[in-house]
């Protein structure tokens, strides 16, 4: 049996499963055979009821499966029968209620409302240390539970520089106590020696008040200056306050001139008053390149400038050549990048031919070729051997075989792609011919889909 045929069986037997439950007011005509035995594992087995009723009563068959043996009867007699009102008040404990003797049955139950003692407490989240000492409460599983939070009044605590913080007790707190500092104000006037100011004891300092530093201290933190830097017979006041002398020569204006014998002059150490000068004494000259170095003076002045000439036009620049003998053709000179004439040793080679036999190769020899040269392949038409038949050489290729030319006829398929859905279609033939290997046959999800629709 196929798995169409399967699949079909197994939808009839749906179909008739669904359709029962249609009629049963238990399933949907769109419902899936999960959802159908969902349906089917709800009903309830009530096996065989029997019930017996009072005249005037009502009895709600339940639903589910009944067997047929159950029976629902009434009293015996008919007339009339004695029936009790009753009231009740809400207790703690579940109470039956049932007429007293000597009535049939009750007519109606009243039941009073809760008493105000009692409160719904399904809301409270307190627990015992959420509640003052000395305090009860009602927890919400009706726990009458007393509480565990410390009193701790009014806390009263003063801060200083010795006691500078202050943890608060856990627990309740009056609001009346208080946590202070008692402050006080100084003053105080600079000095040269340094000045700790602290505050009276039991006391925290609000403010102090520094006076400003006397207009005869000035701030020499930033001095660098020494003896050294100062012009002498000046005086000074150093980063440590100490007044010093300066000791820097005065030399006002120096002048010097430099030529080739003296072509250095030392400026002395000190204070220069910006009028003296250092000149120096030049010439410039003129001269054309050549193959030796030259050596251009001029004594004793220093040159100021040199004009050299162009290169002559016989002289290029050659630093950009980077070819050596072997690549330049024998009988042939270049100049190379050092300057020097090389004369090449490529051999030169002229016109090669050659004729090739199938399976042979040649060698092509280094060196220079004129381009007239030809390698030929040996006639093929002559040779024997091969079995290749056309139709197992590929469409539109050649080979030589037995002597002869033979084209090719074997189709080129390529990639060819197919799909079965496992229903109808089982199998796939690959039709002849040459396949690149990247085709594929592949299975369908219609197996897949037609159970899900189950």
């Amino acid at each position: 049996m196929s798995v169409a045929t399967y699949i079909a069986n197994i939808e009839a037997s749906r179909n008739v499963i669904r359709n029962k439950l249609i009629e049963l007011g238990m399933a949907a005509s769109s419902d899936k055979l999960d959802k159908l035995a969902t349906a089917i594992e709800g009903i309830v087995n009530q096996g065989a009821v029997n019930i017996t009723v009072q005249e005037g009563d009502t009895y709600t068959i339940p639903a589910g499966y009944h067997n047929g043996n159950g029976t629902v009867s009434g009293v015996a007699g008919g007339g009339n029968y004695s029936l009790q009102a009753k009231s009740v008040t809400p207790t703690k404990k579940q109470q039956s209620i049932a007429p007293d003797s000597g009535f049939y049955g009750l007519s109606g139950v009243t039941v009073a409302a809760i008493p105000e003692a009692y409160q719904d407490v399904s809301s409270v989240t307190a627990t015992a240390a959420d509640v003052l000492t000395g305090k009860v409460f009602v927890t919400a599983t009706g726990v009458v539970t007393p509480g565990e939070m410390v009193n701790n009044g009014a806390v009263d605590k003063t801060l200083d520089v010795t006691t500078i913080t202050y943890t608060i007790p856990k627990g309740y707190h009056s609001g009346s106590g208080k946590v202070k500092l008692v402050l006080e104000t100084k003053s105080v006037t600079p000095t040269k020696s340094e000045q700790k100011i602290t505050p009276t004891s039991g006391k925290v300092l609000s403010q102090v008040t520094v006076a400003p530093i006397p207009d005869e201290y000035q701030d020499v933190t930033a001095v660098t200056a020494g003896a050294t830097d100062v012009l002498s017979g000046k005086k000074i006041v150093d980063a440590e306050g100490d007044v010093i002398t300066g000791s820097m020569p005065n030399n006002g204006a120096v002048s010097q001139t430099l030529n080739m014998s003296k072509y250095s002059y030392t400026v002395p150490a000190g204070y220069h008053d910006g009028t003296g000068s250092v000149s120096v004494e030049h010439t410039s000259r003129t001269c054309t390149p050549t193959k030796e170095v030259q050596t251009i003076t001029s004594n004793p002045k220093f040159l100021s400038a040199v004009i050299v000439q162009a290169i002559p036009d016989a002289y290029q620049d050659v630093t950009s050549v980077d070819a050596t003998a072997p690549d330049v053709l024998t009988g042939k000179t270049i100049v190379d990048a050092e300057g020097n004439v090389v004369e090449g040793t490529m051999p030169d080679n002229g016109a090669q031919t050659a004729i090739l036999a199938a399976g042979a190769s040649y060698t092509i020899p280094a060196g220079y070729h004129n381009g007239s040269g030809k390698i030929t392949a040996k006639d093929l038409a002559g040779q024997t051997g091969g079995t290749a038949a056309a139709a197992e050489i590929l469409s539109g290729e050649t080979a030589w075989v037995g002597g002869a030319k033979v084209t090719g006829t074997m189709a080129n398929k390529g990639a060819i792609s197919a799909s079965i859905d496992g229903l109808t279609t089982t199998s796939y033939t690959v039709p002849v011919g040459y396949h690149n290997g990247s085709g594929k046959v592949s299975l369908t999800n219609d197996i897949e889909n037609a159970l899900a629709a189950i």
